[in-house]
């Protein structure tokens, strides 16, 4: 069943400007759930930014010790065991080599 309700999903305010010009049209996530359809894009600790309604498009699941920068949608020459020390160090401090990530494709509405 769908729920009616938007899904929130948190961002680190260092992603407010990618994620509203379309640049960051990603994330990717460790046991957080990320489900497909509408969203609030809430933006921690930014001084200025308001929730924004969005979509998540799509949700695919992958090993991180084996996603590939095209999965991630990142660029092709992304060091992805850098990538993964990333996400250790900045968001998921217990994140295991081989955790089922998701990469969640996201989209802004736009205010037409």
């Amino acid at each position: 069943m769908v729920s009616a309700t938007p899904n929130t999903v948190h961002f680190h305010r260092k992603h407010h400007e990618a994620v509203m010009s379309g640049e960051k049209v990603t994330t990717v996530r460790w046991n957080e759930d990320v489900p497909v359809g509408a969203a609030v894009f809430v933006f921690d600790e930014h001084p200025t930014a308001s929730p924004v309604p969005g979509t998540v498009i799509a949700v695919r699941r992958y090993r991180l010790d084996t996603l590939t920068a095209e999965q991630a949608h990142q660029p092709p020459e992304t060091d992805m065991e850098s990538f993964a020390q990333q996400l250790r160090e900045n968001y998921y401090p217990d994140i295991p080599s081989d955790a089922v990530v998701e990469v969640a494709r996201l989209a802004i509405k736009s205010s037409h």
